[in-house]
């Protein structure tokens, strides 16, 4: 049985995975992603009119998380093991639970 080997990834490279991440999910690339500069994985972009949080990974095992700001904020005031729940639970992992979101 093989394995995935988890490897760290630099803040560029979990950034370029996440752009990547974006573009596919999105369709096309985002114009106007930027990045916190006080969390450095944490960036913003708007789809619409709603604003979406991407994190970039920290590894090869963990892909980028995408939510909507709403989302986002909700899931910082949850204690660790709920927010890693809701986090699964509400990531935007295809074009068309974006769509149902953003429209």
């Amino acid at each position: 049985m093989m394995t995935t080997q988890r490897k760290r990834l630099t803040e560029n490279q979990g950034r370029a995975r996440a752009c990547t991440f974006l573009q596919r999910l999105i369709g096309e690339t985002p114009t106007d992603l930027y990045w916190d500069e006080d969390h450095h994985r944490q960036g913003h972009v708007h789809v619409g009119t709603r604003e979406l949080v991407v994190i970039a990974p920290c590894d090869t095992i963990h892909p980028p998380i995408v939510l909507t700001v709403e989302d986002w904020y909700e899931i910082q005031d949850q204690p660790g093991e709920h927010a890693g729940a809701l986090v699964r639970k509400r990531a935007i992992h295809d074009h068309d639970r974006l769509l149902a979101l953003c429209g």
